[in-house]
């Protein structure tokens, strides 16, 4: 008896022990919370603000070179903050490349609500800038399925769409195994959880797939091969619609992107992912909790994960620094020209090799920063 009485006291003692080990651990990590995250906080604000600065003031010609860039190497500038990078983004990720690749804004919610947000009487809804050009929303049965084979032929009707160049347009998609359907369900809206940009033949969205880097470039074809995605609706993207007299109807305003053969590429040093992936511990949604407590937790997790990665951010940037027009270099001649400006800059082919120019008074060698023409 007296043995299980001292072995029942010794427990107690390792459980008060550890218990208070973990009360002052915890004091002392708010306590470095409280201190660090008002400037953190600032910090990173700022960091943003330069970024969409520098955003602001590229021309629309610009922003098309920018595109051109990104399709033809497949390198994305980015955009979202590292502390949301294990989230479910692709809405935000939508909304931030529109943005830098048109100027046009949209507001940012679930993918299920984009194409009809207005969040304010005095607000332009997102549907003002949205012109949808094909849509199945309502072929889905109230668990969002679809009638046998209609999947594989929505899919090849959407890939078969005539999607142009100089246009910008966002692909409501429904995932096989999205969690937020009962939320789908509440808002009555559309059936997509999943939201994509398409742009010049590439699909730009942010989808977490293994250990991959959630942001992804790829072909429309690249997305419907992994077979969980279902196609729901198509929209091209332009200026907001206005109305005119006498009929007061609105007409949308078309975008194009403006056509040119430059390319401007931005400086970012890319944090990996995987490296990245090690903080991002502090669950934004835990399952253990109560849904009603969800909104404190979203807030605790960048609280924590917002203070520790940008202390321990190691030289990473989290947004682009500046963009660079990108050389176009005659081999022949072996110079380096701008095609905005036709101005010389170099002369840093080293080939022996002859080529001859077939592709009119530019051919494309090699892609370096041009620091002459940085708009940094």
């Amino acid at each position: 008896m007296n043995a299980k009485r001292t072995r029942a006291r010794k427990i107690l003692r390792v459980f008060i022990v550890f218990s208070s080990v973990l009360l002052v651990l915890g004091i002392a990590f708010s306590i470095y919370l409280h201190e660090n995250y008002p400037s953190v906080r600032d910090q990173a604000r700022a960091e943003e603000n330069v970024f969409w600065g520098l955003s602001n003031r590229l021309t629309q010609e610009d922003r098309s070179a920018l595109v051109n860039y990104i399709t033809r190497t497949n390198t994305l500038p980015h955009v979202l903050p590292w502390w949301e990078h294990d989230r479910d983004m692709c809405s935000a990720v939508v909304v931030k490349y529109i943005a830098l690749f048109t100027g046009i804004k949209f507001f940012h919610t679930g993918a299920w609500q984009f194409r009809s947000l207005r969040p304010c009487n005095k607000c332009v809804a997102n549907e003002r800038k949205l012109t949808s050009l094909w849509d199945a929303t309502g072929e889905f049965d109230q668990n969002g399925n679809l009638p046998t084979g209609k999947k594989e032929e929505f899919v090849q009707q959407v890939l078969s769409l005539p999607f142009k160049q100089d246009k910008v347009y966002v692909i409501g998609l429904l995932w096989d195994e999205t969690k937020w359907w009962k939320k789908i369900q509440e808002a009555n809206r559309d059936v997509n959880s999943h939201l994509v940009l398409y742009v010049n033949g590439k699909v730009i969205h942010f989808f977490h797939l293994n250990d991959e880097h959630p942001l992804r470039i790829e072909t429309l074809k690249d997305v419907f091969a992994r077979g969980n995605m279902k196609p729901v609706w198509v929209a091209e993207v332009h200026e907001k619609s206005r109305a005119s007299a006498p009929d007061w109807i609105l007409i949308k305003k078309e975008f194009r992107l403006v056509p040119t053969s430059r390319e401007l590429a931005f400086e970012q040093n890319v944090w990996p992912w995987l490296s990245l992936k090690r903080y991002l511990r502090f669950p934004a949604v835990p399952d253990f909790i109560p849904e009603s407590w969800h909104e404190v937790s979203k807030k605790a997790d960048t609280l924590i994960e917002k203070t520790l990665l940008m202390h321990y951010r190691n030289g990473f940037d989290p947004y682009p620094t500046a963009f660079h027009e990108v050389k176009k270099c005659i081999q022949d001649v072996r110079m380096c020209y701008s095609p905005a400006s036709s101005s010389q800059f170099c002369a840093e082919a080293s080939s022996s090799t002859q080529t001859s120019l077939t592709d009119g008074p530019f051919m494309l060698l090699r892609t370096v920063p041009c620091s002459e023409n940085s708009m940094e």
